[in-house]
């Protein structure tokens, strides 16, 4: 049943990349045909994942060869339980991408269905392909097979900014990749084998030297996937440029196969056979998760494109769950309470990917509507859109509050979960070591209260207020079909939030699969599935009951309703809003700029900004006719990196063919050359 079920998955979406392409002509038929089979793959992964993860914790993984390409590789395909969660999280997105997709691309002006929809297979594809992997060779050519079908997505519109967007990416990702095929090779050659199996062998006989090495290898070249701060530049260019749906994929999905990555690699093939794992490998991972939380939050703060805004949110968010994982590797194989911390933070971790590919793909596909019913995604020129969307409106809301956090949606416990972790861990480890996890505790703190300000600038600014332009004020709401695939994944927001003993389950599986022990089931929840309970110690810690606090809050909205709002309503009186004698319009309202611009002060170290004023007078120096203003801010690792590598590939391609003669002897020569050094340095005698 389970085999089958992975067949089922693999060949839906491989019908729906043939329909693309055998039906290219068929225009709205392409778009819905080539959805079914998306929706069908979905719904296929979906219960082969429930199916792993409810089976029990340590049941043997699902494994099947595949017939024999590669006469060097084996080419397998291997379902545990940490793959499993992870299809899950793939699953649940692209469900509600699939039913949200057709309507999206017929009221969207972009590339043809055809190209579209091929990409969007190709890519689920391969993402599940990924976390089936049983041997690198598999894992490298779905690796790649993702990369190159969300290339097509980011660059399916042909603009000339997609076009850029979609350069940076690659050379981005494609080092990444060959980052990833070093580590792979290291422990192919090791091995003797591209298997994983064969590769746990043999890394377990490797020093310590060598396996960090090889982990910091990984690191980098999964983090530049994961956008993790430094190696996030390509994130909000690619993102935003993707039709919608896809950019909920990319966003909420695909950089959480880049986390299951460093996890497969980190805490499975480079683990000790036995032992604790190197302090410093969690270190950095939690720094640098700290680092791309406040980073990713702040930018996000400065961005008045929605979908851009909500792109810098994912480098928060990958922050927050590196968090997680990186207490998790710290803590591991230590014995006593520390071997219970770990597996809450990685059950932190875990639990913030699912909430994350849940809230993140909603407010990406609310994006979506915002664009197709305006045409435009800068909040500026939006505003009033809740009494023409109202059912976007909400559903935004929901997204908004989950990610910012806030009780009783999703967003709150896996935060809260990590919060606890990283004090909990700083009580364990104290001295120098607990106070720098109380300082990242301190930055997920302030990343949760900036994440707040921020949404209440993209809702307000979009939501609420005046319309700010033409295309604002004729906006209408989205179709059903994009509405159910909001819901879909608004539900989702609400039941973790509300009952999230029940997802504690589904965790299980993957942290005893990587960390051994006692689950998360038995450390976070007690008396029932609906109370929370985050303890190194069952029986202990502080328990907070979600769905009674969403009782809570709903019953003192009620109260404060019926003590405030109703008797004004009953006594309201309407009257022209005073305006100091001029009529209201929008510019009146508040700005998404005026909002953010306090921030832009205080972290102007790290925005350096930059201001442009125009003006032209009339008859007198007094009397403006015209003025503009505009303010950005720059990225530190663009500006002082990443411009200056360009620059320097720059002069070295001139200088390249400024001696290119266009002589085949020449060429010849230089052939020969790189020959002759390559034996010497790499030469065996």
């Amino acid at each position: 049943m389970s085999i089958g079920g992975l067949w089922i998955m693999l060949g839906a979406y491989g019908a729906g990349a043939a329909v693309s392409i055998l039906g290219s002509r068929w225009g709205n038929a392409t778009r819905v045909l080539g959805h079914v089979a998306l929706l069908i793959g979905a719904l296929a992964g979906l219960a082969l994942a429930i199916q792993r993860l409810t089976g029990g914790a340590l049941q043997t993984a699902i494994h099947v060869e595949l017939p024999h390409l590669f006469p060097f590789a084996n080419l397998v395909l291997t379902l545990d339980g940490l793959s499993a969660f992870f299809l899950l999280v793939v699953s649940i997105v692209t469900i509600a991408a699939a039913i949200y997709g057709p309507a999206y691309l017929k009221a969207h002006s972009g590339s043809s269905p055809a190209v579209e929809v091929l990409g969007i297979n190709i890519f689920v594809a391969s993402m599940a392909l990924v976390l089936c992997a049983g041997d690198a060779m598999t894992f490298l050519l779905a690796w790649e097979g993702m990369t190159l079908a969300s290339y097509v997505l980011v660059v399916s519109e042909g603009k000339k900014s997609n076009t850029r967007a979609g350069l940076i990416y690659m050379i981005m990702a494609h080092a990444g990749t060959a980052l990833l095929m070093v580590v792979f090779l290291t422990l192919a050659v090791h091995a003797g084998s591209f298997d994983f199996a064969a590769m746990r062998t043999a890394a377990a006989a490797l020093s310590g030297t060598e396996r960090s090495v090889l982990f910091f290898l990984a690191l980098v070249g999964l983090g530049a996937k994961a956008g993790i701060v430094p190696l996030h530049i390509w994130l909000p260019q690619a993102h935003p440029a993707a039709p919608s749906h896809a950019s909920a994929l990319m966003s909420g999905v695909m950089l959480k196969v880049a986390i299951y990555g460093i996890l497969r690699l980190g805490l499975d093939l480079l683990a000790p056979a036995t032992g604790p794992l190197p302090p410093s490998w969690g270190w950095i991972v939690l720094v640098l998760g700290a680092i791309s939380a406040i980073i990713g939050v702040l930018y996000a703060l400065q961005q008045h494109d929605l979908k851009r805004l909500l792109a810098f949110h994912s480098v928060e968010n990958v922050g927050i769950i590196l968090m997680g994982v990186g207490m998790a590797m710290l803590l591991t194989h230590r014995g006593g309470a520390a071997d219970a911390l770990a597996a809450l933070g990685l059950a932190a971790a875990l639990l913030h990917t699912l909430n994350h590919a849940a809230f993140k793909g909603l407010l990406f596909l609310c994006a979506g509507v915002v664009q197709t019913a305006t045409h435009i995604l800068n909040m500026e020129e939006l505003g009033g859109l809740a009494r023409r969307m109202p059912w976007t409106a909400w559903l935004f809301l929901i997204g908004a509050v989950a990610i910012s956090a806030l009780p009783p949606l999703n967003g709150f416990v896996s935060e809260w979960m990590t919060f606890q972790t990283l004090i909990l861990a700083s009580a364990y480890l104290r001295s120098g070591s607990g106070l720098v996890v109380i300082a990242v505790a301190a930055a997920l703190a302030l990343t949760g209260g900036l994440a707040a300000a921020c949404f209440v600038k993209a809702f307000g600014v979009t939501f609420l207020g005046r319309p700010r332009s033409t295309h604002a004020a004729e906006a209408v709401e989205g179709a059903p079909s994009m509405l159910a695939g909001m819901v879909l994944l608004a539900t989702v927001c609400v039941m973790i939030g509300i009952m999230p003993g029940y997802a504690m389950v589904l965790l299980d599986s993957p942290v005893m699969r990587l960390l051994g022990g006692v689950g998360p089931s038995q450390l976070i929840t007690a008396r029932g599935p609906l109370v929370l309970l985050a303890s190194a110690n069952p029986g202990t810690g502080t328990a907070v009951s979600m769905t009674a606090a969403a009782v809570l809050f709903g019953a003192v909205a009620l109260v404060a309703w019926g003590i405030v709002v109703w008797p004004r309503a009953l006594a309201r009186r309407r009257e022209p809003t005073w305006t100091c004698g001029m009529a209201p319009q929008s510019r009146f309202d508040y700005t998404a700029t005026a909002f953010a611009k306090p921030l832009r002060f205080i972290f102007a170290l790290l925005y350096q900004p930059k201001r442009t004023v125009r003006k032209k007078t009339g008859s007198t120096p007094y009397v403006l006719s015209q003025l503009h203003w505009q303010s950005d801010v720059v990225d530190l690792a663009l500006v002082h990196f990443y411009n200056h590598v360009q620059a320097g590939v720059t002069r070295v391609a001139n200088a390249i063919r400024q001696r290119s003669t266009g002589r085949i002897h020449d060429y010849i020569g230089f052939v020969l050359i790189t020959l002759l050094v390559t034996l010497l340095v790499f030469g065996r005698g």
